[in-house]
């Protein structure tokens, strides 16, 4: 299995997308370890401002029927360096 992940930044601007694919069965209830790739360019300039640094990934719920009733993500905050 896998889903689709986003990573944003301070501004919540999309600065890169991919899909994370899980290592082990994804038919269960228990946790799954997965993997991903994301390749960007820091949005954090060297000497930029503290609030630069701030950025998101999110991990989205893949959802084949599109229907916005089966929608759910988990944001994860994060900082970014120069």
């Amino acid at each position: 299995g896998s889903f689709p992940i986003v990573l944003t930044n301070w501004d919540g601007l999309i600065i890169a997308e991919g899909h994370a694919t899980a290592l082990g069965d994804w038919m269960t209830t228990d946790f799954v370890p997965f993997t991903a790739m994301l390749e960007f360019t820091s949005p954090y300039p060297d000497g930029g401002q503290e609030f630069m640094k701030r950025g998101a990934l999110i991990l989205q719920k893949d959802n084949p029927s599109g229907l916005s009733e089966n929608d759910d993500a988990l944001e994860i905050s994060i900082r970014f360096a120069p």
